[in-house]
């Protein structure tokens, strides 16, 4: 059985920036979905990062239908595994999750902007 919002015709469109919390709660080594919103926001030794939580297989938000955590990212609808930097570590998903852009206002809150994919290696300082 397909989850809802699963399937190649119905891939979720992200909105186009999304309030992602403040960089001192966000620890290093962490990664969390942003409920119901279709992204995860983390950080590593290089600074802040955000992805698509959409899988690359059928669609299916993995925020609504999966689980984040610091180590990997579950698709509950068909079983694809990512890595914590959205590569596929198990199918049926070959295409890795896209990163997004990441900006700070000047009181430090993040915001993901779902219409700006970036390349992987695109990180935000963390001050």
């Amino acid at each position: 059985m397909l989850a809802a919002a699963c399937g190649p015709d119905t891939f979720r469109k992200l909105p186009a920036t999304i309030a992602a919390g403040n960089v001192r709660d966000l620890a290093e080594g962490s990664l969390r979905a942003i409920g119901g919103q279709g992204v995860a926001i983390g950080r590593d030794a290089l600074g802040i990062y955000a992805l698509s939580l959409v899988c690359t297989h059928a669609g299916c938000d993995i925020s609504v239908d999966g689980a984040v955590s610091a180590g990997r990212i579950d698709c509950f609808c068909h079983g694809s595994v990512y890595d914590a930097q959205g590569n596929p570590l198990r199918g049926p998903s070959r295409a890795a999750l896209t990163h997004l852009a990441v900006t700070a206002d000047a009181q430090d809150n993040l915001t993901i902007h779902g219409d700006e994919p970036t390349p992987a290696s695109t990180r935000l300082p963390a001050t």
